[in-house]
């Protein structure tokens, strides 16, 4: 299994070779490219967050336990006093680290149903959801979004099956074929339930087909030598 630091380094590096024809194209600009960026390194983390004993992770969800809430209200704010936004965001963190991320660890297993493709198809819907109905952005970039939660999700399954190949030694570790998975064996009724989400979230949502053509047509114009 690859480490936190080469998990972040390889999803950074891969998200970035995949935004610059984007901005180039003219399809993403500045601030957008940086938060694509950034969401392209939460999907290079995201499968790790069922791993109870480490301590990046631990870290990741005591910022998404703070930050979380924040993003929310400042979203719905408009109405809202100062001190009952406060009241919230610290019951609601509170909530969060204590109570929903705990739970969420107890029953989850590493390399369990978070280590399989689906669940990095409903990551992405997700996101797509919450950039264009929660935080109103324009439907092209929150599908843009979606899409790199995405990559950066399949991106660290994929180097992990990679050093379970244990290509510089002799053999295969016994971790092969734990990460890049399409189900998980152990948990047939959470593979359900997640391919079931990945169905209906679509019709909750809009999904702009036009962007994947562009994006196919951006990047077949690339020119690798």
């Amino acid at each position: 299994m690859a480490s936190f630091e080469q998990h972040v380094n390889i999803a950074v590096v891969a998200t970035g070779i995949a935004i610059v024809p984007l901005n180039s194209s003219g399809l993403l600009d500045i601030n957008q490219s940086l938060i694509v960026l950034f969401l392209g390194l939460i999907g290079g983390i995201l499968p790790d967050l069922d791993s109870d004993n480490s301590k990046p992770i631990q870290i990741s969800f005591k910022i998404l336990s703070i930050f979380l809430p924040l993003l929310v209200l400042l979203s719905l704010s408009q109405n809202m006093s100062l001190i009952y936004m406060l009241s919230i965001w610290l019951i609601s963190t509170i909530f969060l680290h204590f109570v929903v991320f705990k739970i969420f660890l107890n029953l989850t297993v590493h390399r369990g149903i978070f280590h399989t493709i689906p669940m990095g198809l409903l990551f992405g819907e997700i996101t797509i959801f919450i950039f264009y109905s929660i935080f109103n952005y324009e439907l092209i970039f929150s599908t843009i979004a979606g899409l790199f939660i995405i990559f950066g999700f399949l991106i660290h399954l994929l180097l992990d099956e990679i050093i379970s190949l244990n290509l510089l030694g002799i053999g295969v570790k016994k971790s092969f074929g734990t990460a890049l998975k399409l189900y998980d064996k152990n948990n047939i009724i959470g593979t359900f339930i997640v391919y079931l989400l990945v169905i209906l979230i679509p019709f909750l949502i809009e999904i702009d087909k036009q962007v994947f053509v562009h994006i196919l047509e951006i990047f077949n114009k690339i020119k690798i030598l």
